[in-house]
C-alpha cells in the first residue's frame, strides 16, 4: 500500500510516514517472520488419538492449547493418500477391531456401519467428532514440529516449520500423540535380490502388483492383510512367518471376536486364556492345516492377528505360507527349511521402531527397548509435564484407550487430579508384569489388554483423586 493519500479532488499529500517505517510496519505484520507465542498447552499430532486430547482438554476448561498437524488434514493415517512418502493406512483397509469397542466415550459410530468399518467411514466418523466438538479452532494444519526441548525452569521450547515458515513457541506442558508409524523396520537381507523391496508403510493399491510374484514378511494385521488381497491379483503370494504368530478370525460363532471375548472380560487370566484358546481351536483347528508353525505362547500373551481372510487364502492355496528368510540370490529367496522360491518383489510388514525424533533423546530412546518406562504408558519419571497418549498396541481399539489416556492427562493439567508420589515404583511394577504376560519383545514393548488397561485408568484415577 503506498504511503501517499490523496484528496477526493486528486491532490496529492506528503507522505505521513517515511518509507523505513513502512518497512518496519510491513516486517511486524510478516506472517513469516519467527516469532514466540506461549500456550499452557502443545499438543503434537491430530489424528485420532490428538483429537480427543484436544476434546478431553477443553472439556477440563483447558484451552490456552494449539495441536500440530503436519498434514494438510486431520486424521492421522486414517486420511488416506496415494503419495507412498505420508502415512497412510491401505486402499483396502478396515479396522481390526469391532465398531461397538471403536468409538469414543460420548460420540457412538453410527449404527449404519457395518460391524468392521472402512478407512473412509472411520475418516468420517473422526471429522464428525472434531465438529461436534469444536476442535478445528485448536489446530494447526501443515505444522510440523521438528524439535521439542525442555529448559531448566521446565519450559517447552517447541521449533517448528508451517505454511508461512518456521515458528518457535513454549508450552507448560506437551502432549505427544503422533503415534509410532514413523521408522520403519527393515530385517536384514543377506545376499543381493534384483526385485523390489518396499516397506509395508508405502504399500497402498493391489494394482501395481497385478501378475507378480509376491514375498510378503511378516504375519502381523496388515502383513495378513496385503498378502490376502495380493492373492487376488497377483501371479503368485507367499507369507513368510519368521516367528508363529496366532492368526483369529474376526468374527467367532457368528459375532466379532473382540465382542465375545468381552464377555469374559471379569474371568481370571488363567481362564480367560484357556477358554480363548479352545474357542480357538474349535474355529480353525489346528495351523499345520494352513502350512503355520503353532505359537508356543497363549493368544493372550502375544498381540493376535484378527483376518479371517487370510486363513481361507492359505486353505484355497491362494497364498504359501514361508518360514523365515534365509538369503536372496537374484530374483530367489531361500527360506530357513530350505525350500527356495522366485519373486519379483519383497513387501515387508515387519512394523515399526518406537521413535520421536523431535525430543531430546535423554527423553526418549525406546527404538530398541523392550520396556517402555511411562507410568500407565503415558508419563515418565523424570519430566512431569511430559505425556504419550496412544503409545499403546492393546488387544483392541487404540483411540478408544487413547480418550482415557487423554481425560486423565486432562484432569492432571487441570489440577483435580495428581501423579503418584511413588510413580518410579509404579513403573517398575507395571513392567515387571508387563513382562509376565505378554512375550518379552519389542514388538510388545507396549502391549496392553484393553479391558485390563481400562480398569488399569479408573482405578488410578480413583487412587490418586
Amino acid at each position: 500500500m503506498s504511503p501517499w493519500h490523496e484528496r477526493s479532488n486528486g491532490e496529492k499529500l506528503t507522505p505521513i510516514i517515511d518509507f523505513a517505517s513502512v518497512q518496519r510496519l510491513k516486517a511486524s505484520m510478516n506472517p513469516r517472520r519467527t516469532m514466540t507465542v506461549h500456550r499452557q498447552v502443545c499438543i503434537i499430532g491430530a489424528g485420532p488419538c490428538g483429537l480427543t486430547t484436544v476434546k478431553n482438554l477443553v472439556q477440563a476448561g483447558v484451552t490456552d492449547i494449539v495441536c500440530h498437524e503436519a498434514l494438510p488434514e486431520t486424521g492421522g493415517i486414517w486420511a488416506y493418500s496415494t503419495d507412498p512418502d505420508r502415512p497412510s493406512v491401505y486402499e483396502s483397509a478396515h479396522t481390526i477391531s469391532s465398531k461397538a469397542l471403536s468409538q469414543f466415550r460420548d460420540f457412538p459410530i453410527p449404527e449404519t456401519y457395518p460391524d468392521f468399518p472402512s478407512h473412509r467411514q472411520v475418516l468420517d466418523y473422526m471429522r464428525a467428532y472434531a465438529e461436534e466438538f469444536g476442535l478445528a479452532d485448536h489446530i494447526r494444519l501443515n505444522s510440523r514440529i521438528e524439535s521439542a526441548r525442555r529448559d531448566d525452569q521446565g519450559i517447552w521450547h517447541i521449533e517448528g516449520r508451517g505454511s508461512d515458515g518456521p515458528f518457535h513457541e513454549t508450552a507448560d506442558h506437551l502432549i505427544v500423540c503422533s503415534g509410532h508409524h514413523r521408522e520403519a523396520e527393515l530385517p536384514e537381507l543377506k545376499g543381493s535380490f534384483d526385485g523390489e523391496r518396499i516397506h509395508s508403510g508405502r504399500y497402498r493399491r493391489t494394482a501395481p502388483f497385478a501378475g507378480k510374484r509376491v514375498l510378503v514378511v511378516g504375519a502381523g494385521n496388515s502383513g495378513c492383510d496385503i498378502a490376502a488381497a495380493l492373492s487376488r491379483v497377483a501371479e503368485h503370494v507367499s507369507l513368510s512367518v519368521r516367528s508363529p504368530q496366532h492368526i483369529i478370525p474376526k468374527l467367532m460363532f457368528g459375532r466379532p471376536v473382540d465382542m465375545q471375548y468381552a464377555k469374559i472380560q471379569n474371568f481370571p487370566g488363567f481362564l480367560r486364556r484357556a477358554l480363548v484358546s479352545l474357542g480357538l481351536r474349535l474355529m480353525i483347528g489346528p495351523y499345520r492345516k494352513y502350512g503355520l508353525a503353532e505359537p508356543d505362547s497363549s493368544p493372550l500373551a502375544m498381540h493376535p492377528t484378527l483376518n479371517s481372510d487370510i486363513l481361507e487364502q492359505f486353505r484355497h492355496g491362494r497364498v504359501i505360507a514361508r518360514p523365515g528368510i534365509k538369503e536372496a540370490e537374484g530374483d530367489i529367496i531361500r527360506f530357513v527349511d530350505g525350500s527356495e522360491g522366485r519373486f519379483d518383489t519383497i513387501i515387508y510388514a515387519t512394523g515399526y521402531k518406537i521413535d520421536f525424533p523431535f525430543l531430546d533423546p535423554a527423553d526418549c530412546v525406546w527404538a530398541d527397548e523392550v520396556d517402555v518406562p511411562l507410568y500407565l504408558k503415558i508419563m515418565p519419571e523424570a519430566v512431569d509435564n511430559l505425556y504419550f497418549v496412544g503409545l499403546i498396541q492393546p488387544i483392541g481399539c487404540i483411540w478408544a484407550l487413547a480418550d482415557l489416556q487423554a481425560g486423565l492427562v486432562a484432569r492432571k493439567i487441570a489440577g483435580t487430579w495428581r501423579r503418584p508420589r511413588d510413580i518410579d515404583r509404579r513403573i517398575a511394577q507395571e513392567m515387571r508384569r508387563d513382562r509376565q504376560q505378554f512375550v518379552r519383545s519389542r514388538r510388545h514393548a507396549v502391549e496392553v489388554d484393553f479391558h485390563d488397561y481400562r480398569r488399569e485408568i479408573a482405578r488410578a484415577t480413583a487412587e490418586v483423586g
